[in-house]
């Protein structure tokens, strides 16, 4: 049986717009789902560059960058602007599908690098990465024995002023001396002759200070190498040119916005990091451009025999501070001095001559035995930080043949090496300068490996902020006839940023 079948104008024109309605809602989830997947191309693309960070500055020295350089070295973005581009290429914009889309442009519009800020961005790349190493407790105490130990130095005025002071209050004494035996010409022959007893015991007196206090003020002109290292001792030859390593050249900028200033924390961790990954003359790696290159961060001077001359200076000092302390506090020892201060300048009854003297042989016998330690340092010893009786070497009696031969101080199991005592002259200098150097050191050893030869630190890129630009063209829309316009193409705009920092630097 047949049937007839119709349908009014009106309702054709109602599932006509009901239609166009489904389809504007099709390309409304359409458009959504394009922009969610521009958005996941965009931060999966700027991972992928950041996962293309500098190897071997990750194995030697556990920091992460990518550079932005051209093939011949040269500073420039468009190698990653071109990375971003193929990846989307492949992941997006291959064949014809649903959620097909160009990138039409991308730009790096903020950025940091390795080098900023004086080396802070440095600074923070090593501090995302040291915090899984040293927590804040372990780093409290250290901080603590940094301070203690700069105190310390800042109130001890060294073993030269004190010998001088020592030296001036003998000479005041003989003046006192001399006065009195102008007094006495006058007197008869007997007492002429007793004068001329104490005048010999006088010449006596001044013949044993010079074998103490100027045999060692002589002996700290000759420099402090010639005493603390063994005549036979082969130094680095090792060295940079400063006109070309980080700390001296004109460095690339980056945009982002400046990192707060460091706390105390971030100090204990830069040095901890320096200590770990830098070599020293102990710990010489050779097979870098400077051997010494703690001693490198402390003095900044372009050959390892220049830097390890002022680095053991500056030990010298710190040992000094730290035995002068320790012998303040062994009253034997005192006595010892006391006594021969007496002797010495006994013909005078001044007491703050005698003191003067006191001090100054205190402070001779600090100098002798931070010699000594630091030649046990030197030779891979351990000194402890502060010493008792037990750990104590050198003899009153015998400072100026301690200083002539080459006697070492007591090691301790227990105490500090070298290296240890130089991550303590490094809290003494400031993080900015230490920064900077320890870029100098890195970027000269990743240049001595093939293939890395112009390697720059001021190229990495630590963290950046990217704007991606996409084209498509709407799918469910040509079935919309109340469209006038149904080939043009929608606008994608989409920002991304990644960060070592924030990742922890792993």
């Amino acid at each position: 049986m047949r049937r007839r079948g119709s349908i009014t104008v009106f309702a054709s024109l109602s599932l006509m717009l009901v239609a166009q309605l489904i389809f504007t809602f099709l390309e409304g989830a359409h458009c959504l789902e394009v922009g969610k997947c521009a958005r996941m191309n965009t931060e999966s693309a700027l991972e992928s560059v950041f996962a293309d960070y500098c190897t071997p500055l990750w194995e030697n020295y556990r920091l992460l960058g990518t550079a932005a350089e051209t093939e011949d070295g040269a500073w420039s973005f468009n190698n990653r602007e071109a990375q971003i581009r193929r990846l989307t290429t492949e992941t997006l914009g291959a064949g014809s599908h649903l959620l097909h889309v160009d990138l039409t442009d991308v730009e790096f519009t903020s950025y940091l690098l390795m080098s900023d800020q004086a080396g802070r961005v440095f600074e923070e790349a090593v501090c995302a990465y040291m915090k899984q190493n040293v927590g804040c407790e372990a780093a409290k105490s250290l901080y603590g024995s940094y301070e203690s130990v700069l105190d310390l130095n800042k109130n001890y005025k060294g073993s030269d002023q004190s010998i001088d002071d020592a030296k001036k209050a003998l000479e005041e004494a003989r003046q006192e001396q001399a006065q009195a035996q102008e007094e006495e010409e006058a007197k008869e022959k007997q007492i002429r002759t007793k004068r001329a007893e104490t005048k010999t015991q006088t010449e006596e007196q001044k013949n044993e200070e010079e074998t103490l206090l100027d045999t060692i003020a002589k002996a700290k002109e000759k420099g402090v190498l010639s005493l603390v290292l063994p005549e036979d001792a082969v130094l680095s030859e090792g060295a940079v040119q400063l006109d070309q390593v980080v700390s001296h050249r004109s460095l690339q900028n980056g945009t982002g916005e400046a990192l707060p200033e460091s706390s105390w924390y971030q100090k204990v961790l830069l040095n901890q990091y320096l200590v770990s990954y830098m070599g020293c003359y102990t710990d010489n790696l050779e097979q870098r451009p400077l051997h010494y290159e703690m001693e490198y961060l402390l003095a900044g001077k372009a050959k390892d025999s220049e830097n390890l001359k002022i680095v053991t200076k500056e030990l010298l000092a710190i040992r000094e501070a730290l035995n002068m302390a320790s012998i303040m506090a062994m009253p034997d020892k005192q006595a010892e001095a006391g006594a021969l201060a007496l002797t010495i300048a006994g013909a005078t009854v001044n007491p703050l001559i005698i003191e003067a003297v006191k001090y100054g042989l205190l402070a001779a016998w600090a100098f002798v035995e931070s010699v000594l330690d630091l030649r046990t340092l030197l030779a891979g010893g351990k000194i402890a930080m502060v010493k008792t009786d037990l750990d104590w070497t050198s003899n009153l009696n015998t400072l100026p043949q301690l200083l002539n031969g080459w006697s070492c101080a007591k090691e301790n199991p227990r105490g500090v090496d070298y290296k240890s005592y130089l991550g303590l002259l490094l809290y003494f200098h400031g993080e900015q300068q230490l920064s900077m150097r320890a870029m100098d050191v890195e970027e000269s050893a990743l240049q001595s490996i093939p293939g890395y030869e112009d390697f720059q630190m001021d190229h990495l890129v630590c963290s950046a902020e990217i704007q991606a630009f996409y084209s498509y063209q709407p799918v469910f829309l040509g079935f919309v006839s109340l469209l006038e316009d149904k080939t043009g193409q929608f606008q994608i705009r989409d920002e991304a940023q990644y960060s070592y920092f924030e990742k922890g630097g792993a």
